[in-house]
């Protein structure tokens, strides 16, 4: 969080070393290799990036409370400075990074299709699963006790950390950090090898205005994503150095926002609300002062929906309420990935694939149509250890992958997920296997965190 607040704000004066206390060493990957594009920085405001040999050194005039390191791909670290180490106002302090993304033991093809990691019971409730290495981070509620459990993929626990208030969501942030969400408060996880520790709260407020709508950290810019006009419009907007603002991208689902506009206007007027043979609300002509793509009056912009219903006084009103709430939940899928060097935006509403260099420069253009296919469920999802893609299909319940060739965006390869329940979600790919949360009776509330080899799937 602090990295995005500050907008690469890190600096080094001129006279860092002229300073009374100084902390300095090396950041390194588990391995002991020097980790290049670490910012490291103290008590929240100064700091530095460690450049290839991974070494650092920071001066500061008063004794320094905390030493805080992030690195993309890595789990955040923060490490407490005891006044009694330091020598002359001096101190030596080495840093070991914890990556997030491990490549797994390849699995043997004899290995049972699918596989149970974490099963429910009546006293125990799975809100959220993410990665950490090689192992899995659960959240989860045991009896009245909300914590973070770290285990491997055999069920076993690793460490366990009591968390207060009732967290339901685990977020990986654009830095890479995992944040911890509840309905008020937020907290960024820490992970030094097994142990667990979290930074200290901040307003869920600020969760979703800084860290949610980050998608993408390329370099030292930061790719932000806001949606508008109930949600039929993505924009993609990215940061420099300095918090210059520049823009990068915009989708508009054109016809739909046109929909919205008619709705909300019958619902401002009060008109009657009826359903015509094709099962959409009836509406008249788009008036002439109504454009096609933009509200008429730029002073007075649609509300949101939490804002007009104290507004509705009729059924009428209340129906097109419903018609709007329908139009909003049908969002623009736009998503932005890095694969590799290059950015990949998969505009679905228009269906293209556009391709950006890592200047943010334009570089190719193809046509996708797989989106178009039954079943689509408007979701793609990125190894971020093989850096494959795939795009997520469930017609009539009948679950299957299919692979993208990130060049083109065409599809290369099927994997049908027989297997996989049809009451399932939260799906994450990692180093060739599929994860999720199912169900596997709808009569019975328990639910069991499953993995699923894709490796060996092949078109039938």
């Amino acid at each position: 969080m602090r990295t995005l607040l500050l907008l690469l704000g890190i600096f080094q004066s001129a006279a860092l070393f002229a300073q009374n206390w100084q902390v300095y060493g090396a950041i390194r990957t588990e391995e002991g290799e020097p980790l290049e594009g670490a910012s490291v920085y103290i008590d929240d405001f100064t700091g530095v990036i460690t450049g290839a040999d991974g070494l650092y050194r920071i001066a500061v005039p008063e004794r320094p409370v905390q030493l805080i390191v992030q690195r993309l791909g890595y789990f955040s670290r923060r490490i407490v400075l005891d006044e009694n180490d330091f020598v002359s106002g001096k101190r030596l302090l080495d840093v070991t990074m914890t990556s997030q993304f491990l490549s797994l033991p390849v699995v043997d093809v004899v290995a049972p299709k699918v596989q149970v990691l974490i099963e429910e019971d009546f006293s125990i409730d799975l809100y959220d699963y993410e990665f950490a290495g090689k192992n899995l981070l659960l959240l989860l509620r045991d009896k009245k006790r909300h914590l973070l459990r770290l285990t491997d993929e055999s069920g076993q626990v690793i460490s366990e950390l009591p968390l207060a208030g009732s967290p339901r969501q685990l977020h990986r942030s654009c830095t890479g950090g995992l944040h911890i969400i509840g309905p008020d408060f937020s907290q960024e996880l820490i992970v030094n090898g097994t142990e667990l520790d979290t930074f200290p709260r901040y307003d869920t407020r600020k969760f979703r205005v800084f860290i949610e709508p980050c998608v993408l950290k390329n370099d030292r810019y930061y790719i932000y994503r806001e949606t508008s006009l109930l949600n039929q419009t993505v924009t993609y907007t990215y940061y420099d150095n300095y918090g210059g603002r520049h823009p990068l991208a915009n989708v508009r689902n054109r016809p739909a926002t046109r929909e919205a506009f008619r709705a909300y206007r019958q619902f401002l007027n009060n008109a009657p609300f009826a359903v015509r043979a094709g099962g959409t609300p009836a509406s008249d002509p788009i008036n002439k002062d109504f454009a096609i793509d933009e509200f008429p009056d730029e002073e007075h912009p649609p509300l949101e929906i939490s804002q007009l219903i104290p507004l509705a006084q009729s059924a009428d009103q209340v129906a097109w309420l419903g018609a709007l709430k329908t139009i909003e939940q049908d969002s623009a899928y736009a998503p932005l990935f890095k694969i590799n060097n290059r950015l990949l935006l998969f505009d679905h509403i228009n269906g293209e694939l556009l391709q950006f260099d890592d200047l943010f420069r334009p570089e190719n253009r193809s046509t996708i149509s797989y989106q178009t296919a039954r079943g689509w469920r408007k979701e793609l999802l990125k190894d971020d250890v093989t850096q494959e893609l795939y795009a997520h299909f469930a017609p009539d319940g009948l679950h299957r992958l299919e692979k993208i060739d990130p060049d083109n965006g065409h599809i290369v390869r099927t994997c049908p997920l027989g297997e996989v329940r049809y009451l399932s979600a939260n799906f994450k790919i990692r180093d060739g296997h599929l994860y999720y949360i199912g169900q596997d009776d709808v009569n019975i509330p328990n639910h069991k965190l499953y993995k699923v080899d894709i490796t060996q799937r092949n078109k039938p």
